[in-house]
């Protein structure tokens, strides 16, 4: 009897086995060279994205990543300027291409006679400085001619909530790195994973009526141990790792420090969005705000063009459509904000 169970158990995981070689033969990267590929990114795809009832007058739209999976309908690598890279905020995935910062940014630079200018959108939605390393190292290498004067990236925000296997991935030697990178499955696995931690962190997108939120000045969970495991001294260790990447392009690394829609300074007091249960905006802006000065000293430290628009750029109701996410007349701010800043350096 046992040898029967035995038996049935060993030819249910050879056929699980066998369907899994399969999928990966199929789906996986095992028999292209194609780095880009690896990475999985959204390439040559356009795909109408509707955003009513985000921000007012938002209608459906046509998103698209190019050839080389940067946003847009194509750009020559060999002419961007500046590569700005980062996650959600950057991407900017409910704002049509014409009202990203990026475009703003463009449409200024030409405003001023400067045609030559190109703003490239790298933003990959959830991505963090673990991922920005991966992009510096697999996927802009891989695009031709892609020789930027600048990469911009703005970050920070998405990297308090960095642990785990996400920190760890930085660690694996080439070989499993390799295996990750190919493997369809794992690819889906990180994916599920990654939605499931943005929801639980409410690191994804819906509206927020900023007109009937309730604000404190009073942190929901004032001690910082019971916060994400995520350190700012790994953080730094990133953005040096990714200043060295960004330099070995031969370009200029711009960090820029991030904001949140949750919180507002009035008068030298935080004011946060009240919550009823978890981190309330209070604890969000001191959480950020240890991220954003370890930008500033990593900039300090290594003699890094740091643009401080977190404490900078002053935004009001209306230009976040969520807690994290700028509507297009944030995005117009950061875009205005972003070119007074590198226009005597581009």
């Amino acid at each position: 009897m046992r040898a029967k169970v035995l038996k049935v158990v060993l030819v249910n995981l050879a056929l699980l086995l066998g369907l899994v070689v399969v999928a990966e033969l199929i789906f996986g990267d095992w028999l292209r060279s194609d780095p880009i590929a690896r990475l999985d990114l959204p390439r040559g795809t356009a795909v109408t994205v509707n955003p009513e009832g985000l921000y007012p007058g938002a209608q459906p739209f046509l998103y698209r990543r190019d050839r080389w999976a940067l946003r847009g309908a194509g750009v020559d690598p060999a002419k961007v300027t500046i590569l700005t890279i980062g996650g959600s905020t950057t991407n900017q995935l409910f704002l049509p291409d014409e009202q990203t910062w990026q475009a703003v940014a463009e449409r200024e630079f030409r405003a001023q006679g400067r045609d030559d200018v190109v703003v490239a959108n790298a933003g990959i939605d959830g991505q963090s400085t673990v991922g920005h390393i991966k992009s510096l190292e697999d996927w802009f290498p891989a695009i031709p001619n892609l020789r930027p004067r600048f990469v911009l990236a703005y970050v920070g925000l998405n990297d308090v909530h960095v642990s785990g296997a996400w920190i760890d991935d930085l660690r694996h030697p080439d070989p499993i790195k390799r295996f990750r990178q190919r493997s369809a499955i794992i690819r889906a696995w990180g994916k599920v994973a990654g939605i499931l931690k943005a929801r639980q962190a409410k690191l994804t997108h819906h509206r927020v009526d900023y007109a009937g939120v309730e604000w404190t000045d009073t942190p929901a969970e004032p001690d910082f141990s019971a916060g994400p495991n995520s350190t700012p001294e790994a953080y730094k260790a990133r953005l040096k790792r990714m200043a060295q990447l960004i330099h070995e392009m031969g370009a200029v690394p711009v960090l820029v420090t991030q904001p949140r829609g949750d919180y507002r300074v009035v008068d030298g007091k935080v004011l946060g969005v009240a919550s009823t249960e978890g981190r309330n905006g209070v604890d969000n802006y001191r959480l950020l705000a240890r991220f954003n000065q370890a930008t500033r000293e990593v900039c300090r430290d290594e003699g890094l063009l740091c643009l401080d628009l977190a404490r900078e750029l002053t935004f009001e109701t209306g230009d976040f459509y969520d807690l994290l996410h700028t509507s297009p007349s944030g995005s117009e701010k950061i875009g205005r904000w972003l070119h007074a800043k590198l226009a005597g350096l581009v």
